[in-house]
């Protein structure tokens, strides 16, 4: 069979969440250090390629890769010919328009037409201003977009913002918003139907790392006469497993998984009824 290559991020904001995901499938691929841009994993029935997040778009639809990781906002203003597959947990970002702390402008509509909007995200500019009744100038940047009014190369930017920090650091509010972004995994249509079993293991191993991120193995020893309370503390994912304990009588061994931000309420309940040994372990992966 022949071999699926995955497009990753070379650098930039999505790289590291995108280096731990594969790392946790079991393909540890370089970091953003190293000078290795194709690693081959599996016996070679895989191959991950490092590559600048906007090219990853372009290269999945040329066949250059069969599946990428990149952002959607990326993937929108590429306009690339790819498929969706899902949705990842990090790269959580927003596309926003901001203007200068002292403009007049106080929302998006306000912007003025012919006004020069400093971007890095030309396509998906034009096409939000359009929705507005507005015909805009981008003016394309490819970085620092934060310091455009400031050098005068235009009243208005759209740009990413994760927390709104890096717009107050530079004097600028956020007057509208364009989209919610966030890492998303995407493919070729010809390996979708060419190589599907082979993705099909990929976004598996991808489900279950982000169905485990937020989960937490509970296991504790609980009076066997408290056991018809444990289905409401700890559910489980199909309920909690209960086991008997070598020479106790008055004891039982439960297993459980909970949500991670429930586990201090768990772990209060579960030592109201008696329980004792308990102990709360990270599950590296979960499959439903």
């Amino acid at each position: 069979m022949s071999t699926l290559r995955i497009a990753l991020p070379n650098k930039g904001r999505l790289n590291s969440s995108a280096a731990k995901l594969m790392n946790r499938i079991g393909f540890p691929v370089p970091d953003s250090n190293s000078r290795t841009l194709l690693a081959e994993f599996g016996k070679g029935r895989y191959q991950v390629l490092m590559a600048r997040a906007q090219d990853i778009p372009e290269f999945v639809e040329m066949g250059a890769a069969d599946l990428g990781v990149t952002g959607l906002d990326l993937v929108l203003e590429t306009r690339r010919n790819v498929e969706r597959l899902m949705d990842l947990d990090f790269g959580r970002c927003r596309l926003v328009v901001a203007v200068p702390e002292e403009s007049s402008v106080r929302s998006a509509s306000e912007v003025p037409d012919g006004c020069a909007v400093a971007t890095s995200f030309p396509k998906l500019t034009t096409e939000f201003f359009g929705k507005l009744g507005k015909k805009v100038t981008p003016a394309e940047v490819s970085g620092a977009t934060e310091i455009a009014p400031r050098i005068g190369l235009a009243d208005v930017i759209v740009d990413l913002t994760e927390t709104g920090s890096t717009l107050k650091l530079n004097h600028l509010r956020e007057v509208g918003s364009v989209l919610e972004s966030t890492a998303v995994l995407i493919a070729n249509p010809r390996s979708v139907v060419e190589k599907r079993l082979r993705i099909d293991e990929v976004t598996s191993a991808f489900e279950s790392v982000m169905n485990a991120s937020k989960k937490r193995y509970i296991m504790a020893n609980v009076p066997k006469d408290k056991l018809q309370t444990l289905n409401t503390l700890v559910p489980g994912v199909s309920g909690p497993t209960v086991m008997t304990i070598m020479g106790r009588e008055d004891l039982v061994a439960i297993h459980a998984v909970t949500n991670e931000d429930e586990v201090n309420g768990v772990i209060a309940m579960l030592k109201n009824i008696g329980a004792m040994g308990i102990l709360v372990m990270p599950i590296d992966r979960m499959v439903l």
